[in-house]
């Protein structure tokens, strides 16, 4: 039986945009933008969906939808109608079991924006799913940003013809 697994997505460009935008379109933006996330995350059946500032996480039943989320994510946020100017984009992270939205914490530190990060032990149990197109790719230990820590990660694979 499958694990519930937390997918959280992590603003990219945020502090630009804060600093182009004037604070009421900021403000607007960033609500948006929590909005349609964890929208998202509740129509796919995602529990506990919740944003905090560029954050964005909820828990699903399944590594697999979890997974299928995390890619409706990436192409809600690029095919959302943001305002003229620069656009937000989220790096995401997937961990099943205890002590996820740390270990996805670390993983969306790693990844850029557009990137689906997947931890070990749902690599594991995506191993054995059929996930259409979507493959996975071993990306070994990568460095976070905010700390000195690696991580091993793997990454969620969108073919070109379909990706965001």
């Amino acid at each position: 039986m499958d694990e519930q697994t937390t997918v959280m997505a992590e603003g990219r460009r945020m502090m630009r945009l804060s600093r182009e935008l004037s604070r009421e379109h900021f403000q607007a933006l960033l609500d948006e933008y929590q909005r349609l996330l964890t929208g998202l995350f509740e129509g796919r059946g995602g529990r506990d969906a919740e944003a905090s500032g560029d954050t964005a996480t909820a828990v699903f039943a399944t590594a697999k939808d979890a997974a299928l989320a995390a890619v409706a994510a990436q192409h809600a946020m690029a095919a959302h109608d943001w305002p003229q100017g620069p656009r937000p984009a989220i790096s995401v992270a997937l961990d099943s079991g205890q002590a996820a939205a740390e270990r996805c914490a670390e993983l969306c530190d790693a990844a850029e924006g557009g990137q689906i990060f997947v931890s070990t032990t749902t690599a594991g149990l995506l191993a054995d799913e059929h996930l259409g197109d979507l493959a996975l790719r071993d990306l070994g230990e990568q460095q976070t940003r905010r700390t000195e820590l690696a991580v091993r990660a793997f990454e969620l694979v969108v073919p070109p013809a379909t990706r965001w």
